[in-house]
């Protein structure tokens, strides 16, 4: 998987996406952010090793998902509730707080 952003990026690294901005800018698809993408992806499949695929599944599309969300659109439906989650988000709507990203 990291090979292929990382593939994809320097393939990209020239065009300007639809907002006139590079894709491998601040805040976009950057070393630390792949390797972020890789270290959530291997957590999701380690802790659902012992559960069935559609657990696994349904982790890896809530990451997808949740890196995905911005302020305008969240799409943290897949993330985990409650106050041991991972997703700051639900977490906020647990405890009640404002949630600053």
């Amino acid at each position: 998987m990291g090979t292929r952003l990382r593939n994809l990026r320097n393939k990209l690294k020239s065009i300007k996406l639809s907002d006139g901005k590079k894709i491998s800018r601040r805040g976009r698809l950057t070393n630390a952010q792949i390797l972020l993408i890789l270290k959530y992806y291997g957590l999701a499949i380690r802790r659902n090793t012992s559960k069935s695929v559609d657990e696994m599944s349904k982790s890896i599309w809530a990451i997808y998902f949740h890196k995905l969300s911005t302020d305008a659109k969240p799409q943290h439906g897949l993330c985990p509730m409650g106050s041991e989650s991972w997703c700051g988000f639900n977490k906020c709507l647990i405890s009640g707080e404002k949630y600053i990203p």
